[in-house]
């Protein structure tokens, strides 16, 4: 039973998806913002809904 408050630990592994890093207003122009949508479904088929959004950042390269 889901208590209301309780915390739930979710690992999702992005790097199967490409994805850019998180651009808030570009030269007024545009922006691109993720959203983690999560559906968890209890014993009961009860639903529960939460939408997240994530900032993604881009990690420096380094040279072999």
């Amino acid at each position: 039973m889901l208590l209301i408050g309780e915390s739930i630990p979710i690992r999702l592994f992005l790097s199967p998806y490409e994805l850019t890093p998180t651009h808030r207003n570009i030269n007024n122009k545009f922006s691109v913002k993720y959203y983690l949508n999560l559906v968890l479904v209890d014993e009961e088929d009860r639903r529960y809904f939460k939408q997240q959004e994530i900032t993604i950042y881009r990690t420096a390269e380094t040279s072999p």
